[in-house]
């Protein structure tokens, strides 16, 4: 249990003392009244809006350090500096780097899904388009995200993940795409001999490969192109 600076130590009058102290994951707050009874609240951190606002940009700055540096090169201090915090700032919030960590992906990888049912949604579009944009939002901005250096967060997130989180991001990336085939009429046009599961797994796979070679964005994608034409036989 930590106690606060001194300046979230308080005193009235003569006798009436107020103490502040952190036990993460909640605030301990101790005071005598008038007549000297001790009283106590505790209360959960998370339960701040401010909390919760400190806690998502932890998790908003922390992508870029651990895309730049890696896992095991990344520090708790390089992640607090980057979200303008000190460590024991971050650690009212998180217990390890590793939670911080696995909470940063997930949050990536969920902001990643919502992109990609942004762009398999998006009207008067062409299919084609839509599973362009859909690998793009969730393959192509690992490219400027990630660098070479950093890949080992790729191996530390699988060994880390608890109840397979990461694997069901994943999953249900696979399911999008599987579903905005399987309800496109240009697909059911195109008379494909393989599934829209099928496909969608096929083209997860071909995604995996943007570690690969070095290409930059632009050049991935254009291999993106020539994947879904060649699985799904449909015209840009």
């Amino acid at each position: 249990m930590l106690l606060l600076p001194s300046p979230r130590i308080r005193t009235w009058g003569t006798q009436n003392y107020r103490w502040e102290l952190l036990h993460p994951p909640f605030y301990l707050t101790i005071w005598t009244d008038s007549v000297n009874n001790v009283n106590m609240i505790m209360e959960p951190i998370q339960a701040s809006t401010d909390g919760s606002r400190r806690r998502e940009q932890i998790l908003i700055t922390a992508i870029p350090v651990f895309g730049k540096f890696g896992f095991k090169k990344t520090s708790v201090e390089d992640v607090a500096e980057a979200a303008d915090i000190s460590k024991q700032g971050l650690y009212l919030h998180f217990s390890s780097k590793e939670e911080v960590f696995l909470a940063a992906m997930q949050k990536y990888l969920e902001d990643g899904l919502s992109l990609v049912q942004e762009e398999l949604t998006r009207p008067d579009t062409s299919l084609f388009q839509r599973l362009l944009s859909a690998m793009d939002a969730w393959f192509g901005r690992h490219l400027i995200t990630f660098t070479p250096q950093s890949f080992d967060v790729i191996e530390t997130g699988n060994r880390l993940s608890r109840n397979h989180q990461l694997e069901d991001c994943k999953s249900a990336f696979k399911a999008k795409v599987a579903k905005a085939l399987s309800d496109s009429p240009e697909f059911k046009k195109a008379n494909n001999i393989c599934t829209p599961k099928e496909i969608s797994q096929v083209l997860f796979q071909f995604g995996l490969t943007w570690k690969d070679g070095h290409l930059s964005r632009a050049d991935f994608m254009k291999t993106v192109k020539s994947c879904i034409r060649a699985c799904c036989q449909i015209r840009d």
